[in-house]
C-alpha cells in the first residue's frame, strides 16, 4: 500500500533569522524550510488563520554566509502540495464562523481567500487541497448549537465544491465534524453524495492521547489489540466509495504508525513545531550511536528514538570555543551516557551558522563574539527553530523505518513474530 502524505503544519512564526553578511550586520527572517528535509516539505499545510506570505517568499532563501550549507541544499527541492484549511479551531468559540479579516465565512468568501493567498500562478503548485468551510462541533455542544454547526458545513459545502472545481490543480476537502459516530457518519454520507472525493475527520485533536476513541471514530476499531476495521466505519466506507480520506491533528511519531498500518491517505500536524520550539524536545533517532542502539525487536515508536529537554542538558555549564569566528559548544554526554551530536543537514548548518539574537543568554555570557545556534540549548528563535529542523530530519529517518517495519511484518510469519503484529498493516 502507498505510504500516508504526511503535510506538516506551518504558522507565520516558522521561521528564524539569519545574517546577510559575514560581517554581522544587517539580517532578516527566512522560513524554516530552508532547513527541513526533502520529504518533510514536500507537502504543506497553511492555515486561513496565519499569514503564509513569509514561507511563499522565503522557502528558497540564501542561508548565513558562515553557516556550512553543502548537505542542506542536497534538500532545496520546492514543495509540491499545499492543504489549506480555512482556520476553525480559531473560531471554534464563536457562534458565526469568521474569516481574518473579519467577515463572515462562506463558501464564496473562503474562496476568495484562498485564490489571494495559494492560487497565486508564481508559485506551481502540483496539488492544492481546500477545505470547505467548517465550524468545530465538540462533544460539550448542546443539541441545538450542534444543529447550527453543523447546517453550517452542509450549507457551504455543495457552493464550495462547484467554485473550487473551476480550478483543475483543486481538489475540496469536505471537513467532518460531529458529537457521535453516527453524527460523523450522515456528514460523511452528505459530501459523498454532493460529490466529494476528498474528506477529512476535523475536532480529532482531542484525542490525541485516546487510541482507544480516535481509532473507533476513523475505522471502528473496538480492540487496539487486535485492530480489525469495521466495515461501517468512515475509512472502510471511504475504501469502498473511493474517497479519500484525511485526518486532522494526530501525527505524533506513535499515530505515524497506526496511519502507515491503516493506509490513511493522508495526515497533518504541527507536532514538529510545538515539540521543538515551544515544549523544547530534542530528538534523538536511536541509530546505533552511544546510548542509541537499535532495538532488536520494537513494539512501539517509542522505542526507536528519543526526547531530551534541552532545559535539563546543562548547557549553562558546557564548555563555548571559538571556531572560525564563532564560539560553538563542546557538549558532553547526558548523565546516562546518551551522546547528543547530529551530522543531520540541518544541525551542520546550524553548527556553524551564527545566532542573530543580541537578547540570547550566551550572548550575554559571552559578548563581543557570536555563537552557532546549536539546537541543544534554547535562548533565540534560531536555537529554536533550529531544533525543530532537527527534529524534522528524525521525522523522516522515523517514518523511514516505520515503512521497513511495516515491509518487514507483511512479509513475516506473524505466529513465528508476534512482535511484527504491531507493524502488520490492519485489515
Amino acid at each position: 500500500m502507498p505510504d500516508p502524505i504526511f503535510y506538516v503544519a506551518l504558522a507565520h512564526t516558522d521561521n528564524f533569522a539569519r545574517f546577510l553578511s559575514e560581517k554581522g550586520e544587517e539580517k532578516s527572517r527566512v522560513s524554516n524550510l530552508n532547513l527541513f528535509p526533502s520529504s518533510m516539505k514536500e507537502n504543506l499545510l497553511f492555515s486561513m488563520s496565519y499569514d503564509s506570505s513569509i514561507h511563499y517568499e522565503t522557502m528558497a532563501a540564501p542561508l548565513d554566509p558562515m553557516g556550512s550549507v553543502e548537505a542542506i541544499s542536497l534538500h532545496d527541492r520546492l514543495p509540491r502540495r499545499v492543504f489549506a484549511d480555512c482556520g476553525a479551531f480559531q473560531f471554534r468559540n464563536l457562534k458565526i464562523p469568521t474569516l481574518p479579516d473579519g467577515s463572515e465565512s462562506s463558501a464564496e468568501s473562503a474562496w476568495r481567500y484562498y485564490k489571494g493567498a495559494h492560487l497565486d500562478p508564481k508559485y506551481p503548485w502540483e496539488e492544492i487541497l481546500l477545505c470547505s468551510p467548517d465550524h468545530i462541533v465538540s462533544d460539550d455542544l448542546s443539541d441545538e448549537d450542534a444543529e447550527l454547526r453543523l447546517d453550517f458545513i452542509s450549507r457551504n459545502a455543495a457552493p464550495f465544491l462547484q467554485l473550487s472545481s473551476s480550478e483543475p490543480k483543486v481538489t475540496a476537502v469536505g471537513v467532518i465534524h460531529g458529537r457521535s459516530i453516527d453524527e460523523r457518519i450522515e456528514q460523511y454520507e452528505m459530501f459523498k453524495e454532493i460529490g466529494y472525493r476528498y474528506v477529512a475527520l476535523g475536532g480529532m485533536v482531542p484525542y490525541s492521547t485516546k487510541p482507544q476513541e480516535a481509532l473507533e471514530i476513523v475505522a471502528g476499531i473496538d480492540d487496539i489489540r487486535s485492530p480489525l476495521i469495521s466495515p461501517g466505519s468512515i475509512l472502510s466506507r471511504c475504501r469502498r466509495d473511493g474517497i479519500k480520506l484525511h485526518i486532522f491533528g494526530l501525527n505524533s511519531p506513535e499515530w505515524c504508525r497506526w496511519w502507515f498500518r491503516l493506509g490513511m491517505d493522508s495526515f497533518d500536524g504541527s507536532k514538529l513545531s510545538t515539540e521543538g520550539a515551544a515544549n523544547g524536545w530534542y530528538w534523538l533517532p536511536n541509530d546505533g550511536s552511544k546510548g542509541r542502539e537499535y532495538p532488536e525487536k520494537p513494539k512501539s515508536v517509542s522505542e526507536l528514538y528519543q526526547r531530551i529537554a534541552v532545559k535539563k542538558m546543562g548547557a549553562e555549564e558546557w564548555d563555548w570555543v571559538d571556531r572560525e569566528g564563532a564560539l560553538r559548544p563542546i557538549v558532553p554526554s547526558t548523565d546516562s551516557g546518551v551522546d547528543t551530536s547530529c551530522e543531520c543537514p540541518a544541525c551542520q548548518y546550524l553548527l556553524t551558522a551564527r545566532c542573530t539574537s543580541d537578547r540570547c543568554w550566551i550572548r550575554k555570557r559571552k559578548p563581543g563574539i557570536r555563537h552557532v545556534s546549536d539546537p541543544r540549548t534554547m535562548g533565540s528563535t534560531e536555537h529554536n527553530m533550529g531544533r525543530v529542523a532537527h527534529n524534522a530530519h528524525v521525522m523522516a529517518w522515523i517514518l523511514t523505518e516505520i515503512r521497513g517495519l511495516l515491509d518487514k511484518a507483511s512479509s513475516s510469519n506473524l505466529e513465528e513474530e508476534e512482535w511484527l503484529t504491531n507493524w502488520s498493516p490492519i485489515r
